[in-house]
């Protein structure tokens, strides 16, 4: 059986260690901890005093720990044939046995016993698939090109039926004669197999787009390959086995303003008025608002998660940071806290907004491809909208008319030592990180 990593089993050691030995001892303070915790229905089948309640909560520093865990055993392949609610499940189960049990398992044995039967229980073993990925626009004739795993070559009627599609299937005539990525993948779930697939076949494209473009008498015209949106997946050596998807396509479809999206449209736009005038010579701190409106709605249109939370935080860096900042990340998260301090609205945790921010830098950088999710881009989506809006909030109240005086108003937030407090009471690695940068940026601003 495939085996978790050593991280996530350490995570969910440390995780329930903290619930045994601390949680049982502590109290929940809704006044503190009101931004940072959960409350859940207890399983029937768990035993508890239920005169007390039939909930347990989770706040503060067990809240975040639950949410790596569940975080981790998502990104691991053995889990990845569960569904998010059914993880979800699964995880909160364990968590109330591990509570309501705590005497039992403070002993280190039975606890990693106990870890032991949960991971067994829910781990389902990987297995080998080949996906074929049909390449519009090349045809390989009777070239079989290798790129790495990958071989790229053309399927005629019997490399088609001898792979386990029959000429009576549907699909048949669309993707005869035509050429092929086959790639190799494991996993225990052939959506999210085809979906790494897919990944796969867009690098080889890429490859073959630039290998061509070597010979200089080609033009890029004569190299723009698609994938095509059918995909067809088996597991390794078994045409029996073989299943078919179809691409959806990020491809709009017709909206109608209903009253509804009319009054969203209105309210919005009540909130921007300023942005929306024109002025001659144009105001350059309007000028950075209307970026980041540009910014945000390319985010929505461009299909790509990654170059989505690329767009997505070149929108906040256009509102809340400067060039000369340094460390732009801590700093937009914790700018993005003293905002919504200000205005007195409800926030993300700011360590959510930094980790996507890092994903912006990795991919920019060069060292990840591929590894924004679309939660975390709806996260930076919601958090850039309702920066743009606070922040118009605030320069219209105090007729601002130049960006550094906008950042200014921000970091002059009347109760930032609040802000600061709270960063230390979360506790965590990055939370005290995005205080540091606070800190280190308001002597610098004094000095």
């Amino acid at each position: 059986m495939n085996e978790i990593s050593p991280n996530t089993r350490n995570l969910i050691r440390k995780f329930c260690r903290k619930l045994t030995l601390e949680y049982p001892k502590d109290k929940f303070d809704i006044k503190s901890d009101f931004r940072c915790y959960m409350r859940d229905y207890v399983p029937d089948d768990i035993d508890i005093d239920r005169s007390k309640g039939d909930s347990f909560v989770l706040y503060g520093e067990y809240y975040r720990l639950y949410l790596n865990v569940l975080n981790e055993l998502r990104s691991e392949p053995a889990l990845e044939y569960l569904k998010d609610s059914e993880l979800e499940n699964a995880l909160w189960h364990f968590t109330c046995e591990i509570i309501s049990g705590y005497s039992v398992y403070k002993n280190t044995g039975k606890l990693n016993g106990k870890i032991n039967a949960f991971l067994s229980d829910i781990l389902r073993p990987l297995e080998e698939y080949e996906v074929l990925v049909p390449i519009l626009y090349l045809d390989a004739k009777d070239s079989e090109i290798e790129i790495g795993d990958v071989v790229v070559k053309k399927f005629d009627e019997i490399a088609l039926e001898e792979w386990g599609i029959r000429k009576k299937a549907i699909i048949f005539e669309d993707i005869v004669n035509k050429t092929m990525a086959i790639i190799p993948e494991k996993g225990n779930n052939p959506k999210l197999v085809c979906d790494r697939a897919r990944k796969k076949a867009d690098f080889v494209i890429r490859c073959l787009q630039v290998s061509i473009s070597t010979n200089t008498l080609t033009s890029d015209k004569s190299t723009l390959f698609k994938q095509d949106e059918i995909i067809c997946y088996r597991k390794k050596d078994t045409p029996s086995s073989v299943g078919v998807l179809w691409k959806r396509g990020y491809k709009p479809f017709p909206t109608d303003i209903t009253e509804d999206l009319e009054e969203s449209i209105n309210k919005f736009l009540s909130g921007v008025p300023w942005i929306l005038e024109e002025e001659k010579p144009p105001l350059k701190l309007r000028k950075r608002f209307r970026w980041a409106l540009a910014w945000i709605g390319r985010s929505i249109e461009e299909e790509n998660l990654d170059i989505k939370i690329i767009y997505l935080s070149t929108a906040l860096e256009a509102i809340l940071t400067t060039i000369s900042d340094e460390e732009k990340g801590k700093t937009l998260a914790y700018r993005m806290l003293l905002l919504n301090f200000h205005v007195e609205k409800p926030f993300t945790d700011p360590v959510k907004v930094l980790l996507i921010y890092e994903l912006r830098s990795k991919i920019v950088h060069g060292s990840e491809m591929g590894i924004a999710s679309q939660h975390e881009y709806l996260i930076m989506k919601q958090v850039a909208i309702e920066t743009l809006r606070y922040s118009l909030e605030i320069v219209r109240k105090e007729g601002l008319r130049k960006h550094d005086k906008f950042i200014k108003a921000i970091e002059s937030y009347k109760e930032r030592e609040k802000v600061l407090d709270w960063l230390e009471e979360q506790g965590d690695k990055k939370s005290l990180k995005i205080r540091d940068q606070m800190k280190q940026n308001r002597v610098q601003q004094s000095s």
